[in-house]
């Protein structure tokens, strides 16, 4: 006869090991074996408890892997995964070994690791002595990342940006302590990743007027708040009006006139730059042909493109449905990009810039000689204008080193048959020190401030420039 004991213990052990199996799969991370999301908030909301009963500290930390959608398009899905899983165990490494798997029967644990989601990692530590204890436990975690992990003969740095919270200082629940080191993380990628950041009262100030200037910037979209201003572009030998760059405005309802210093960044952050900057290709497009159809002499206007407008693979497209809509010859239209967007990704800033061509439409590379590989592109791109950067001429005359500097890249880019603009002249002596060197294209206020489309106009029908 089967004792009713053991037939019970037999029929609940089963019971028992499901109950853990699903316990397991709901709460930690397949690929890392870390607590996940879920676990990781039941485990801080536990902590805290604790935290206030012994009138202790504690800090939230949440570390991003940079640039990871990068090296998950080099590596491809399978050696990203084996890449996260690298950086997880490094993470672990920084822990003290009894401290750094979490689980909810080990809650008296200083420290714990998870894995929210994606290439976001958590870090929770208890019962710390200083705030400065979590400064140093951060770093260490950055330290770990500084030799490069190797996968299929491919060397990949891994880098970090960590956000912190501490308790009680910067919140007294789980949800806002993660929500100010989410604030912190943001913050630190902003500034130029790869490094901490600590929570302060302000960026909560900050990141709620980030997001009314985003709702704002969504509404200036479909209000038609955006006018462009038009700089010319001259001929220094006689003042010749022979083409304008197009600058955006904000024209906000209760603010006044914007330039884009004040909103560019989060337009960029939020995407909007894309809408927006497809909405100010077909404006300029739209004027330049009004100037023509008015029976004024044609000329290119520019048009400055974000780094996140040509890394996009219609972007050729959208260029040519805006001059497809407008009437615009190709010909007329100049696309202005910087040195820096062209070094995040080159092969598709290259393969982006070649559709734009293969259109007919001008490309400028701007503000040249501010980035770290400008003799590299002007080599590998079919750029037609190098425009000088305004931060080498307003060196000019004085400072001999930037005018060698300047008659070299004005050489070199008639070299290589592309028109060089010097942006910012302000004074006749630095407009008569770039014609001296050869440079006889410019803008800036010696010539004209960035005006209406009916300035352009008026300089466009004035006799002294039509010569």
């Amino acid at each position: 006869m089967i004792d009713e004991t053991t037939a019970v213990a037999d029929t609940v052990a089963p019971d028992r090991a499901a109950q853990t199996e699903r316990r397991r799969a709901a709460c930690y991370d397949l690929l890392t074996g870390l607590p996940n999301r879920l676990l990781f908030r039941e485990q801080l909301g536990l902590m805290l408890r604790l935290a206030r009963r012994n009138g202790s500290a504690l800090a939230v930390m949440l570390a991003d892997v940079d640039d990871f959608r990068r090296i998950r398009h080099t590596l491809g899905h399978d050696c990203s995964e084996e890449f996260l899983h690298a950086v997880a165990r490094r993470l672990e490494s920084c822990l003290r070994s009894s401290d750094i798997v979490a689980h909810s029967t080990a809650l008296e644990r200083a420290s714990g690791l998870a894995r929210l989601y994606g290439n976001e990692f958590a870090v929770l530590l208890n019962q710390l002595a200083q705030p400065g204890d979590a400064e140093l436990v951060a770093q260490r975690l950055r330290a770990a990342m500084g030799t490069p992990v190797r996968l299929d003969g491919v060397e990949i740095f891994p880098a970090l940006s960590i956000g912190v919270a501490l308790f009680p200082g910067d919140g007294d629940d789980a949800d806002t302590l993660l929500q100010n080191a989410d604030i912190a993380l943001g913050l630190a990628k902003e500034r130029g990743k790869d490094q901490v950041q600590f929570y302060r009262d302000h960026m909560n100030r900050l990141a709620a007027s980030r997001l009314e200037l985003e709702a704002s910037l969504r509404h200036a979209l479909d209000g038609d708040e955006f006018v462009l201003a038009y700089q010319p572009r001259v001929d220094v030998r006689n003042g010749q009006l022979l083409g304008t760059e197009a600058l955006l405005r904000w024209q906000h309802p209760t603010l006044g006139l914007l330039a884009p210093g004040g909103f560019i960044e989060v337009a960029e952050q939020t995407r909007l730059i894309v809408p927006i900057g497809q909405r100010v290709l077909q404006m300029a497009c739209s004027q330049n042909l009004s100037w023509q159809r008015a029976g004024l002499p044609p000329m290119p206007v520019g048009v400055n493109v974000s780094a996140l407008q040509v890394g996009r693979p219609d972007f050729a497209q959208v260029v040519r449905e805006a001059l497809a809509q407008t009437g615009l010859e190709p010909r007329w239209l100049e696309l202005e990009v910087t040195e820096s967007m062209l070094m995040h990704d080159t092969a598709a800033a290259l393969r982006s810039i070649s559709a734009i061509k293969a259109l007919g439409v001008r490309v400028a590379i701007d503000d040249f000689g501010t980035g770290f590989s400008s003799l590299t592109q002007l080599r590998d791109f079919p750029f037609d204008v190098v425009k000088i950067d305004r931060s080498f001429v307003a060196r000019l005359p004085e400072d001999r080193r930037t005018a060698a500097i300047t008659e070299a890249v004005i050489r070199l880019g008639g070299a290589l048959g592309m028109e060089v603009v010097a942006e910012g002249v302000e004074t006749p002596a630095q407009a008569a020190s770039l014609l001296a060197q050869g440079c006889h294209l410019a803008q800036g206020y010696l010539y004209a401030r960035p005006g209406a489309p009916e300035a352009v106009e008026a300089m466009l029908r004035a006799p002294a420039l039509a010569a």
